[in-house]
């Protein structure tokens, strides 16, 4: 049996077994191995501490500085009923063992923190779309790029008092951008940047807050509109104007994306739903996420959706701290659980998923480990 090969058993079992581990010094941990992957094993550790009680901590043991296994039948006499646990995510043994706060990875997948981001910022981070070597994210009024070793760099910034809700590339990595305060910019590969439009919430029937834009094959941008239980979509052209596609009471819309067969979706947050239309806002179905209550409406920012190849939809929803997955047949499961206000979600071309955890200030990145199923997942149409 392959040492990984029996890692994996660890976990399907959910063996309790003690590691020795490190470089130049041994260091042990003993705990349940939750998952497995190419260079991490990822375990649910135990210590007793001087205050009497069992700590818990989620640990990830880089594969290579692994010594040596035991299994251990230290603390199995004692059942969950008859413990408190405290959890203790401060706690750094060493360089070589990260304590992560991570959420339960999805069955058949791997989740481990890309970068991690200024707290100063958090739970204003909004938005992940894929671009040019890696994903970029909006907070405030600046464009970030995380490349795939986690390093940031600031892409681009809008002068001024703005927030910006929405952003993607085309084709020709050519950045698109909306703000909470109506304007969508056009910003292309050498940052010079122009105002392609300037909208008026007011025709779909509320206020102007923008929350979420996409982009069609003919080079036309989609923007939702944001305000109370009022606002729509908008579609603006290359000359920069504008109509309404949907506006009205309950029209109210966050998230979008267009789906491979050229239809738009949005997350309507009156009902908690994603709403399937045509570009020129026909409705041709709608899938309760979740209650609407799940989602944070404050900011505009929640219900951002991406969708993989296999046509399935992620949602964030930002109150319930959960991403959940829309199935092609209408049914709804959560991805992933135990999230601080998720802003983001979004597909690499490898088929990799990164989640926006604007509460805990950091980008996340789930990975399946079936070969399979990641190469099935990837960006949909911008």
């Amino acid at each position: 049996m392959s040492f990984r090969t029996r890692l994996q058993t660890f976990v399907e079992n959910r063996q309790k077994i003690q590691i020795w581990y490190g470089m130049g010094c041994h260091n042990t941990v003993t705990g349940r191995v939750l998952n497995v992957d190419h260079d991490h094993i990822d375990m649910e550790s135990y210590s007793h501490e001087s205050d009497g009680q069992i700590h818990i901590r989620r640990i990830l043991v880089p594969l290579h500085l692994i010594l040596h296994i035991d299994i251990t039948s230290a603390e199995a006499e004692e059942s969950d009923e008859d413990i408190t646990v405290n959890f203790d995510t401060e706690k750094n043994s060493s360089p070589a063992m990260a304590v992560v706060d991570l959420p339960e990875p999805p069955r058949g997948y791997a989740v481990r923190v890309l970068s991690q981001l200024n707290a100063s910022y958090s739970n204003r981070f909004s938005r992940m779309c894929p671009g040019p070597g890696g994903i970029y994210f909006a907070v405030d009024g600046s464009v970030w790029h995380i490349d795939s070793t986690g390093q940031m760099t600031e892409y681009a910034r809008i002068r001024g008092n703005t927030t910006i809700s929405g952003l993607r590339f085309d084709r020709k990595s050519v950045l698109y951008v909306a703000t909470i305060q109506g304007t969508v910019y056009k910003i292309d590969p050498n940052k010079s940047g122009r105002v392609l439009a300037q909208l008026d919430g007011s025709l779909t029937g509320g206020g102007t807050f923008l929350s979420d834009l996409v982009l069609t094959q003919n080079d036309e941008v989609i923007v939702s509109n944001f305000p109370s239980n009022t606002g729509g979509i908008f579609k603006v052209d290359r000359s920069g104007e504008y109509e309404v596609v949907v506006g009205g009471a309950g029209h109210g819309t966050q998230g979008l994306l267009l789906d491979q067969d050229g239809h738009l979706w949005g997350l309507e947050h009156s009902t908690g739903s994603v709403v399937k239309r045509t570009l020129e806002g026909r409705e041709l179905a709608r899938v309760q996420v979740a209650d609407p209550e799940a989602f944070n409406f404050a900011d505009g920012f929640d219900g951002n959706l991406a969708i993989d190849t296999l046509g399935r939809i992620y949602v964030t929803a930002g109150r319930a701290g959960s991403v959940f997955r829309v199935n092609r047949d209408g049914r709804v499961d959560t991805f992933l659980n135990g999230l601080v206000n998720p802003t983001g979600v979004t597909f690499s071309q490898d088929g990799t998923i990164f989640v926006l955890e604007a509460g805990r200030s950091r980008v996340l990145r789930i990975i399946a480990l079936d070969k399979a199923e990641r190469t099935s997942s990837a960006t949909a149409l911008s």
